[in-house]
């Protein structure tokens, strides 16, 4: 009677809790995109939080040419599209499931390669010219 409630998993607490960290994810992407600050944080914590629902679902965030951030969900079917049917319109992202028949040549965000100042752009020869 009084023990603790267990917490609704669902689609909808799920969306809540979303809309209220989307500002945060968005400026992290941002940072990751100048070589700032790495946002591994980002989906691990969305998909630690995605496993609550569901042990089968996955999450991945990329960002578009135009600025928008788009999350795509995979796993079991039903889940998936029982999530993206109760998503919110948020400014500035965009909700969609994984397609199995689309490019696989991306690299999600998590596995990109990261900026580094340790390695210069352009190797490093033994020859220099003077202009006088």
């Amino acid at each position: 009677m009084f023990g603790r409630r267990e917490k609704e998993t669902g689609p909808r607490r799920f969306w809540g809790w979303f809309a209220s960290e989307a500002q945060g994810y968005t400026n992290a992407l941002e940072a990751l995109a100048r070589g700032e600050a790495d946002a591994d944080w980002v989906i691990a914590d969305l998909n630690r939080r995605l496993a609550r629902i569901d042990s089968t679902l996955e999450a991945d965030i990329v960002r578009t040419l135009d600025g928008a951030c788009c999350l795509t969900l995979s796993g079991a079917d039903a889940i998936v599209h029982a999530l993206l049917d109760a998503a919110p319109a948020l400014p500035g992202w965009r909700f969609s499931a994984r397609n199995e028949a689309a490019d696989r040549r991306r690299i999600p965000f998590r596995l990109t390669p990261r900026p580094s100042l340790d390695s210069p752009a352009q190797p490093l020869s033994g020859h220099h010219e003077a202009w006088a």
